[in-house]
This record gives C-alpha cells, structure tokens and sequence, in this order.
C-alpha cells in the first residue's frame, strides 16, 4: 500500500471513530417554533393541541407547526401509520364529541353518534374492518372499538376502563381501582393481568407502566408480569422511536435497549410523546415545544 493510500485509509477510519463518538454527545432536543399544551405523534404526522384548544399539524420540510382552521378539541391522537397507508388523526372536544381527521379537506369530520372522553389510535391488522386499533372510554367508562367498515363504535362488553393504551396491534387498560387488563383477540374481551398501574403505555413490542408510587415497570411477556426499571417517573412513553420517560423533577431519559436502563438526555419537559417514525417532541412547563435531533 502506498503512503497516500494509506493516509486515506486513516483517514477514513478517524472519521469512523469521530462518527460513532458523536451521536451520544449531540444528541439533544431542539425548540420548535411555537407554544402548544400537547402533542402526539404518529409514523408521519405530529398534531398538537394549544391551550385554547386550537389544532397544529407539524410540517417537518419547514420545522414549524401550521393551524387546522374550523375545529377545536381537549385531546388528539395519531397514530397507526404503516409503510402501506397513512397514519389516523383522531381528537375529542370538551363536550366528548369525536372528531376523525379528513385528508382530503385537511378538516376534521365529526363522527355522529360517538361520545368519548378518551381515545387511542395504533396499528391494526385483525381483519379487513379493523386496519386500525382506534379505542375510546366513555364518560361512564364504558369501552368502544372503531369498526371501519359499519364508521361506527362498537361496545366492548363487560370493560370498565379508566385509561386506554393500544400499540403494535396490542390493547391495555386499567380501570378504576389501578388493575390492570390486556384485550384478547381471540377472546373478544379484556382479560385481568397481576399489578396495580396508574398509566400505561404500549410500544411497538412492549408495555411499559408507572405505578401510584412513581415507578416504572416493563412487562415480561414470558411471564405476564410487569417488572421494576426505575423510580421517581413522572411519565412513560413508547413507541417506534423508542421508550422514553419524564422524571417527577421534569428530566428526560431514554431507554438504552442494550444496556436495559434509561440514560438521561439534556432539558426539562412537562410531557412527552413518541412517535413511530416522526420522532420524539415534548412540551416544556412554559409550553415551548422541542423535537429530539439524532446528528
């Protein structure tokens, strides 16, 4: 080899030390132009909430989030966006109406007849009439299924849920008292599971959960119990672009898949939300938006 060319390869292999170095150092959230209360994210879509109850759908070619006109709701969610179809934007207003995000008229259409206080979207994969898992909780906690092909929610007999989570065409609940309930398929009902949570949330290939004590357990699918990660968590998110947590003193962390525990990430968040392809956006207690930047 001669010493030009083996300069190069030198070279080259220092830009690969200086690239593998990189990512953990630079890694960090980047503000978003704009104040928004919430924010949930999809495959391709962010929709945000302000505090007036005003829509923003996030444009990533401009970084900046733009008004939906003509609709206001207390809560939104997105999600179920795969490589073969887009991902479903749902929302529900104060008086519990439904909303269903059009693309075509860039509106979103109200669902009539369907009354929610909470609602979840993911993937679904089941049959022809469920291409998504859209689930919502009445104000009485009675729990409803969308079925694409009747546009119709359907009762889910003998479930009383409090909080509703769906993820990786998978669906858990809790309900009143803190116990915990995963939905069989086959069964067509949701089936009790050991442990007490206060929040759920359900990724792409796993369920993680936050006790009344501000600990953060992951379920054992091998033995359908949910064990102790970590303490002092505000909030769990998981999904596509990963697991991620708020602590109750508002800092961030992320799940390292190859060392199992969470590793803290520079800033401060009220909320967080992970999305399954879009990335990660959190809001700050002043409710300034941020998005995690991956160099």
């Amino acid at each position: 080899m001669s010493h030009k060319n083996g300069f190069w390869s030198g070279l080259l292999i220092l830009i690969g030390w200086v690239s593998l170095a990189l990512p953990a150092s630079a890694q960090h959230f980047q503000q978003v132009k704009g104040t928004l209360a919430a924010v949930s994210a999809g495959r391709n879509e962010v929709f945000g909430l302000d505090t007036k109850g005003n829509v923003w759908r996030y444009h990533a070619a401009s970084s900046s989030f733009g008004k939906i006109a003509g609709v206001s709701l207390d809560q939104i969610a997105v999600g179920g966006g795969t490589l073969s179809q887009l991902d479903e934007v749902w929302g529900i207003h104060a008086n519990s109406n439904v909303y269903r995000f059009n693309y075509s008229t860039k509106t979103f259409d109200q669902i009539t007849g369907a009354v929610l206080s909470q609602i979840t979207v993911g993937v679904g994969n089941e049959d022809q009439c469920h291409p998504y898992e859209v689930w919502g909780i009445n104000p009485s906690q009675d729990v409803f299924r969308f079925d694409y092909c009747s546009g119709q929610f359907n009762q889910s007999p003998g479930s009383l849920l409090t909080q509703i989570s769906t993820g990786g065409s998978d669906v858990w609940g809790i309900n009143i008292n803190s116990q915990i309930f995963h939905y069989s398929f086959a069964q067509e009902k949701f089936v009790q599971v050991s442990g007490s949570l206060a929040q759920i949330a359900v990724g792409v290939n796993d369920v993680w959960g936050v006790t009344s004590s501000n600990d953060v357990l992951r379920n054992d699918p091998a033995t359908g119990a949910f064990n102790f990660v970590s303490g002092s968590t505000f909030q769990v998110a998981a999904g596509g672009d990963g697991v991620w947590l708020i602590d109750t003193s508002g800092n961030i962390w992320r799940f390292d898949s190859s060392a199992e525990n969470f590793v803290q990430v520079p800033g401060s968040l009220k909320s967080i939300a992970v999305g399954s392809g879009t990335g990660v956006f959190g809001v700050s207690p002043s409710n300034q938006v941020f998005t995690f930047i991956r160099p």
